[in-house]
């Protein structure tokens, strides 16, 4: 019998990971680090569930820092210790990964363990109280990204922007920044969809945040 991390292996196996059409997280993500306050050169960057790194590549590019990525599809295990030395990173980016593990306390005590004092987290997860999921549960519909087979994506569990922000608190954390991808625009990455509404829904994102499709966090461990 497969076990559950052989089975998020085979279905993750060639998953690319930069597609900034389609994965609008991506491109809020690379606008949040262009605008940290941290140093340019030497930036050292962690991405975890870095798939084939193309979108760690592209971070490395536009903040000329040096990268390492951490993926299942390596063998990386991200409910255990990161082989990374502490205190040695600046930037560390966990998009859509936190849903995929049970042990999320010790997921997040690693990443707090590596980073540098006044270091950076960029974390995104898709959100179970966003607007849709609300009119959803109010109907009667099972909530969206939250799984309930072995033909999904793995997700294991949703977050609220509310718990998600308490659990970082909890691991040491300071919350400095909370928006989303977009708010109720689910054909946003449609090749057909007006490029003004697009810019529209993902300015909506960063105005109602708590009822987008997926938080966006920038935390920081504190100095």
């Amino acid at each position: 019998m497969h076990s559950r991390q052989q089975d998020q292996t085979a279905k993750f196996t060639g998953y690319r990971s930069l597609d900034l059409a389609n994965k609008i997280y991506q491109v809020k993500a690379l606008r949040l680090i262009e605008n940290l306050p941290i140093k340019r050169s030497d930036l050292s960057i962690l991405e975890l569930a870095s798939a084939d790194d193309s979108f760690l590549k592209l971070v490395c590019q536009k903040t000329n820092g040096k990268g390492v990525g951490l993926d299942i599809t390596k063998g990386d295990d991200l409910e255990k210790p990161f082989q990374i030395k502490s205190g040695s990173v600046d930037l560390v980016l966990a998009l859509e990964i936190i849903e995929h593990l049970f042990d999320t306390d010790q997921f997040l005590s690693e990443i707090y363990r590596v980073l540098k004092k006044g270091g950076f987290l960029i974390l995104s997860t898709p959100n179970l109280a966003s607007l849709t999921n609300r009119f959803r549960l109010l109907f009667g519909a099972y909530p969206q990204y939250l799984e309930y087979s072995k033909e999904g994506a793995g997700h294991l569990h949703l977050y609220t922007p509310t718990v998600l922000t308490s659990q970082l608190r909890a691991a040491g954390f300071k919350t400095i920044r909370l928006t989303s991808p977009n708010f109720l625009c689910p054909l946003i990455t449609k090749p057909w969809f007006p490029k003004p509404l697009r810019l529209f829904c993902m300015f909506l994102g960063d105005l109602l945040p708590t009822l987008g499709s997926h938080p966006i966090i920038v935390a920081t461990k504190p100095t």
